[in-house]
């Protein structure tokens, strides 16, 4: 699938708002959403949406457990970003498990296990 091309202003705003949120995470009370790590942000062009990947570091089955949590935790972190961007409107949050990780980690144990070398 082709991706479409980033104009300055949305890398900006992706950048601004992983920041804000990535620092609300850690902040945050609750410890599972303080372990959770923003990988990237994309915004819609409108700025209506933004998608935001998330790793939830440790075993896989704190993985739904943290995911909830960020989602309660939203309406505080886009109240946040409401407060510190200047955008016509607070783009609704929309939270993505990020598994490029586990994917690559996946592809480089499948390259090992075929490697030259290794038949005999």
């Amino acid at each position: 699938m082709a991706r479409k091309r980033r104009t300055q202003r949305l890398r900006r705003v992706d950048e601004t708002l992983r920041q804000i949120i990535a620092d609300t995470l850690l902040t945050h009370d609750d410890r599972v959403v303080a372990g959770v790590i923003v990988t990237g942000v994309e915004t819609s062009s409108d700025t209506a949406y933004a998608d935001v990947f998330v790793q939830v570091p440790g075993a896989e089955a704190r993985r739904p457990k943290a995911m909830a949590a960020i989602e309660r935790a939203r309406p505080g972190i886009q109240a946040r970003i409401n407060r510190e961007m200047h955008l016509r409107a607070t783009p609704v949050l929309r939270f993505r498990y990020d598994d490029s990780l586990e994917h690559a980690l996946r592809i480089e144990r499948l390259l090992a296990e075929h490697a030259p070398g290794d038949e005999a």
